[in-house]
Formats: structure tokens, sequence, C-alpha cells
């Protein structure tokens, strides 16, 4: 399975705490936990009516990683890169695109986006 990873371009840590707000505030982010065993600092769940993904910053806070591509994972990224006071860097873990998320308002040109980055 394909997922996808947010990073911060100036490569600096992310904030536990600002990430976590996020998840406990924006609707759709559901079951927000702390020190998973899996190594995460914090997760969460992103849900729509039809989709959902997995939502977890790394231990280390270098990476928020997205399970799978679906339409709700780009959303749940689209929310991150709006409440975050900083550009982020999205791509997968294919390394089929490599994009920079403050560019694209909405999951239909963020989608098309990505789909022309793989057609190259």
């Amino acid at each position: 399975m394909t997922n996808i990873l947010l990073i911060r371009i100036d490569e600096m840590p992310f904030d536990v705490s600002a990430v976590a707000h996020i998840f406990s505030t924006q609707s759709g982010f559901r079951d927000v936990r702390f020190d998973e065993p899996g190594g995460a600092a914090v997760e969460a769940d992103y849900r729509e009516p039809e989709d959902w993904t997995i939502i977890s910053l790394s231990g280390d806070r270098g990476a928020i990683s997205l399970s799978g591509t679906s339409d709700a994972a780009l959303r749940a990224a689209l929310i991150l890169q709006t409440h975050l006071n900083f550009p982020l860097r999205i791509f997968d873990t294919n390394y089929s695109f490599d994009l920079m998320l403050q560019d694209y308002s909405n999951v239909e040109d963020l989608r098309a986006a990505i789909e022309a980055a793989q057609a190259n």
C-alpha cells in the first residue's frame, strides 16, 4: 500500500501540540492517540462518510504519514496545511510525486497535479 508523507520544507520537526490541536479541533478527525506503540508521537483517524485514513506524526516529529492516497487522505493533508503556519511538501512512499502542498486549495487540483507528476 502506498502512503502519503508530509514534511516541512525547512526540515524542522513538527510541534506535537500544534498537530494534536488540529486533530482535536477540526471536523473529521477522531480518536486522537498519543505515544502509540508503533512509535507515533500523536495519531488520529480522519473519517468521511465513504472513506478514511490514519494520520500519524512520527516519534522523531520529522514527518506526518497518511495511510493510502485516497481523497480522504488528500483532504486531511490540505486541512493540516491550512492550519499550520509553514509550507509542507507532500509525496508518496513510491516517490511518484513530490509537490508543494500550499500550491493547492482543493482535492481536485491536488489529485490532478499528482496524476500529472505520475505521468512524467
